[in-house]
């Protein structure tokens, strides 16, 4: 019992460190096809999967810890309704049941190992499979690999109490526990839908053992064997419509996605996650976490396709199809491996006692327990050191801090409230206390197109290089750079300052009329003259506060024609609400960016373009002359 809790301890240590990996960025690409999906669920009421290209069972389960989370985080105060619910302190705890899983698979595959071979290969197995790297970073994730690895273990352990000798009616009652656990399984990846063939070994095996001992002539072995068939398929049937319910009204819909993962993996393929020789790929993957181990679990395979004992064909009889199945696709991904990991390191396990065995059978007289054991550790630090060492280095990567996060930090440190910033995609996110735009390629306008514009910090995702290099260039030498560089994990980020700040010197029209009875004054503005219909005019103003402001107003700015119809308009509060102007303080100049969006729709000709302020809760202007006329602009046509 100490060794199988040491083992489940270090095996907790290595699924819960760097739990908080990268939140509250969503770094996994595939976590949020779960999370969010759970959190829409609970949100809408709506139970209905948005798509079944996963099955339902681990988003169901995710739906209950997003309910008891939202009740925790109601009772802290932190929520008022379901709509409040923080992304990130959720994907927390959602993360601490895949953790959970992960931990409890390690236990469940001692229990397997023990099961079909003894005592010490299920403590090695279990060992093996605590300190694989892929199996305790998967844990780290709310994806379905590591919960289905668990359902596959759980299954696994159902269907090998099925070739226990019992009564004909325990034995029925097995075979329907069996089959509801290769549901419960499939339901929770589709893969796992391979379990069914070593659940017909085993009936098998039930059978040829009953005409074996004479226990029944053929026609009853027979008939036995399509009473516990049918047993397995309706507890099978009952496991999967369980864990996806809506399978069999939205049946169509099930279909059309499986069909369409079926086309992806096999035809359409996914660029940098592809190889011809499947096989040799995944092979490799664990070869480069756990070389020694990787060729100890071939062993074993090869020593059960020779011994053929009853824990052998039941344990190939899920390797072989599984591996069958991972090999007859181009698209691989290491991670569709992660429910075979277990019964690999079994396998492995099964090897290394089958090795200790014969050299102690070979040592005859001087053979004894403490040597036996002596060998077993040898065994188990030179198969283990490659994935523990590597194991724990990618968790303490998990642990430290994301470049993207590095990269948020600095920001938030340098940019005050109200700091324009410019985001190329896939980069970062900011409060609402910093005006953010973005989305393209920093080299999609010019320097002075940025500085114009006001915008103090540009920020590049120079790892997915939408920006070449010679245009970056432009921009000089970055302020910041946060790349992984083998001490944390993330893309490399780059942040140029373009040295906006005192906006005092800006070069601007001078205006001088003031609102709120003289509280604040339009210093200046700043617009060009000419702008295309279906395009934005860039409008700058220049507030100067002479008296503190007791409340929040909001800017509007009309475009108006001839007659004084507007023909575009725009009401937001200054500065996008980053810094609403009951902020504001005596004696500040500041620039108020309103870029205005012209309709396609509006005619060419001259236009008056003005500008004021009101309150938004009665709409009084507080514009002391009324709308401030801050200019003429030209729409031409697009």
């Amino acid at each position: 019992l100490a060794s199988v809790a040491g083992v489940l301890l270090l095996a907790a240590i290595l699924r819960f460190w760097g739990l908080h990996f990268g939140l509250p960025y969503f770094e996994h690409p595939d976590e949020w096809a779960v999370a969010e999906e759970a959190l829409r669920m609970l949100q809408t009421g709506d139970f209905s999967p948005f798509s079944f290209t996963y099955p339902t069972l681990y988003v169901y389960l995710q739906v209950g810890v997003a309910w008891l989370h939202y009740g925790w985080g109601s009772f802290a105060g932190l929520y008022n309704s379901l709509a409040e619910i923080e992304p990130a302190r959720y994907y927390l705890w959602a993360r601490t049941l895949t953790a959970t899983l992960g931990t409890a698979s390690v236990g469940l595959t001692y229990l397997l190992g023990r099961r079909l071979y003894d005592h010490t290969a299920g403590i090695v197995a279990a060992c093996f499979l605590a300190i694989l790297p892929t199996a305790a970073g998967d844990s780290h994730y709310v994806t379905v690999d590591t919960p289905a690895t668990f359902f596959t273990l759980v299954a696994l352990l159902a269907i090998t109490r099925i070739v226990i000798p019992a009564h004909s009616t325990m034995q029925l009652r097995r075979a329907v526990y069996a089959g509801l656990a290769v549901g419960l399984a499939a339901s929770t990846k589709y893969n796992a839908g391979v379990l069914v063939v070593p659940l017909l070994a085993a009936l098998v095996l039930v059978m040829l053992d009953q005409r074996a001992g004479q226990q029944a002539p053929k026609p009853i072995a027979y008939r036995r064997f399509v009473a516990l068939l049918a047993a397995a398929g309706l507890g099978g049937a009952l496991g999967f419509t369980l864990g996806t319910p809506l399978w069999l009204p939205e049946l169509s819909r099930l279909l059309d996605d499986l069909a369409s993962i079926a086309r992806h993996y096999r035809e359409t393929g996914h660029p940098g996650a592809e190889s011809s020789r499947p096989v040799l790929f995944y092979f490799n993957a664990l070869a480069y976490e756990a070389s020694i181990l990787a060729w100890l679990a071939l062993a074993g395979m090869l020593l059960a396709v020779v011994r053929r004992r009853r824990a052998d064909l039941v344990l190939l009889a899920f390797v072989l199809p599984y591996v069958l199945q991972l090999s007859s696709v181009r698209v691989v991904f290491f991670r569709n491996a992660v429910p075979i990991l277990p019964a690999m390191c079994v396998l492995a396990a099964a090897a290394i006692c089958w090795l200790i065995g014969l050299i102690m059978s070979r040592w005859q007289h001087r053979a004894t327990a403490r040597r036996g054991l002596l060998l077993l550790l040898v065994a188990l630090a030179v198969t283990g050191y490659q994935p523990l060492s590597k194991a724990f280095h990618d968790e303490w990567l998990r642990a430290q801090p994301t470049t993207r996060i590095l990269a948020t930090e600095w920001v938030l440190a340098h940019a005050p409230d109200g700091t324009r910033i410019w985001l190329e995609d896939q980069t970062l996110i900011l409060p609402a206390r910093l005006r953010v735009q973005g989305g393209q390629p920093l080299s999609s306008h010019p320097v002075e197109w940025y500085t114009e514009r006001g915008f103090r910090y540009l920020v590049v995702n120079a790892s997915i290089a939408k920006s070449d290099a010679a245009s970056l260039a432009l921009f000089g030498e970055p302020a910041a750079r946060f790349e992984a560089a083998g001490q944390r994990n993330g893309h490399t980020f780059v942040i140029y300052d373009t040295g906006v700040g005192d906006v005092s010197g800006e070069q601007r029209s001078p205006s001088g009329a003031t609102l709120g009875g003289g509280a604040l004054i339009l210093d200046g503005y700043q617009h060009p003259a000419v702008v295309t219909a279906g395009g934005v005019l860039p409008l700058a103003l220049y507030w100067r506060v002479e008296q503190e402001l007791g409340q929040d107003y909001t800017v509007f700015v009309h475009l108006l024609d001839a007659q004084g119809n507007k023909v575009a308009q725009r009401d937001l509060p200054p500065l996008e609400g980053s810094r609403p102007t009951s902020t504001w303080q005596i004696g500040e100049l500041i620039r108020d960016d309103q870029d205005l969006a012209i309709p396609a729709s509006v005619a060419p000709g001259r236009y008056q373009l003005v500008v004021g302020m009101y309150d938004s809760q009665t709409f009084a202007a507080i514009t002391d002359s009324g709308p401030i006329m801050i200019g003429e602009v030209e729409v031409k046509g697009p």
